[in-house]
């Protein structure tokens, strides 16, 4: 039953929510509607699109523009079809009134590219539930604030259909004034790129596997019982389900500055939007197996002025963003932050000219060795990854880099 619902923009709208007395022009602007690039990538991306903001705000106008600019692979899952009355304090109790529009979100998920969830969401309880979702299916979380052009609440209620007042809107104010901070944000490989980026990982990986030189030298580094059955494929098994390239790591707002990057004008400009990293090269560590980005100017201002650039010893000094990584796959138990400390360190080594232990040279370049373990090879020809930038949404238990 489910998925005939979006099978068209007509289809999708005569069972959707009931139409507003007057629609309320939205002040904001969307990347993934406006910017051609951008949504060339979208249609490709596995996309989950959370409408957060009062009623009578706006998000149903957003929501429709949504289908209309996407249609046949997206859908609207929308509060209002079911009839679902946003209460200004939610509580657990509450949570079956959402059974059926989650049963049409679950049934959407992996049918369609585009899943859109248009309800206030001013509850954190229920967003964590989203993300879980997203999460289950390897769906990009997008979350748009969506702001009215006259914000004044007894206008609201006027665009609402729901007989709300201005004092109970009042109660959903406080937590929708509030920024839903992911735990880290970043750009997030469009699908493509990411395959073709997981098998020049897997190349760069069998090619190394087959140099006597690489393994004597890369062996003496790593814990294993045995050299004669060591597999490097089978060594990196902790591999990322979507690839990225973090930014700001917020752990939710834990970390000192989020609440001021996460509102920064260039932050809130770039979410959805398409961005072209380059991969300069590819390396590995005992640790961990990453790709190195190189930042543009426009992608330099997401970048967040305080990251340092923490590694071993302070002698050699790194420029701007020279942390930025995808990581592709780690050892047993190695976190994924690991990837960038393991390229600052690679790189105060090539910095400090270091000359390398060792060099081989394999199909896709040069690879050298700068002692411990640490093997770099720069790419002759860097490789264009097409991205989006978004946050990584999961509950305070999840583990991410």
């Amino acid at each position: 039953m489910w998925r005939r619902i979006g099978r068209s923009i007509g289809n999708l709208f005569k069972m959707g929510a009931k139409p507003s007395k007057s629609k309320s022009p939205v002040s904001c602007s969307f990347p993934f509607l406006e910017d051609k690039s951008t949504i060339e990538v979208m249609k490709e991306t596995y996309a989950f699109v959370i409408l957060r903001g009062l009623p009578g705000s706006g998000k149903s106008t957003v929501a429709r523009q949504i289908a209309e600019k996407y249609p046949s692979i997206s859908v609207v899952a929308s509060a209002d079809h079911w009839e679902i009355t946003p209460l200004p304090k939610e509580s657990e109790t509450d949570s079956s009134r959402y059974d059926k529009l989650d049963q049409q979100i679950k049934e959407c998920l992996g049918d369609k590219t585009i899943v859109v969830v248009d309800d206030t969401h001013h509850n954190r309880e229920r967003l964590d539930y989203l993300f879980d979702l997203a999460k289950e299916k390897d769906y990009i979380v997008f979350i748009f604030d969506v702001r009215p052009a006259n914000s004044d609440l007894a206008s609201l209620v006027k665009c609402s259909h729901w007989n709300y007042t201005v004092q109970q809107l009042k109660l959903m104010e406080p937590e929708l004034q509030k920024k839903v901070l992911p735990y880290y944000f970043g750009w997030f490989l469009w699908r493509q790129d990411g395959e073709k980026m997981r098998k020049y990982a897997m190349d760069f990986l069998d090619e190394l596997s087959k140099n006597e030189k690489f393994g004597e030298e890369f062996f003496k580094y790593v814990k294993s019982d045995s050299k004669e059955n060591f597999k490097l494929e089978e060594y990196f098994q902790k591999k990322p389900s979507v690839l990225h390239c973090t930014t700001k790591f917020c752990n939710y707002g834990a970390v000192p500055n989020s609440e001021s990057y996460a509102g920064s004008k260039t932050v809130d400009d770039s979410l959805s939007k398409c961005f072209v990293l380059k991969v300069s090269a590819l390396f590995i560590t005992p640790r961990t197996l990453g790709a190195r980005v190189e930042l543009d100017e426009d992608q330099q201002l997401l970048w967040p002025k305080d990251e340092e650039a923490v590694g071993s010893g302070d002698q050699v000094k790194l420029p701007h963003s020279s942390r930025s990584h995808i990581t592709l796959a780690c050892a047993p138990g190695v976190p994924a932050v690991q990837t960038g400390l393991d390229l600052l360190n690679i790189l105060k080594a090539e910095n400090a000219e270091a000359q390398p232990n060792l060099q081989v040279m394999l199909e896709q370049g040069q690879c050298c060795c700068l002692g411990e373990g640490r093997w770099i090879m720069n790419l002759p020809n860097s490789i264009k990854v097409k991205t989006l930038f978004s946050g990584f949404y999961a509950k305070k238990k999840s583990t991410a880099e």
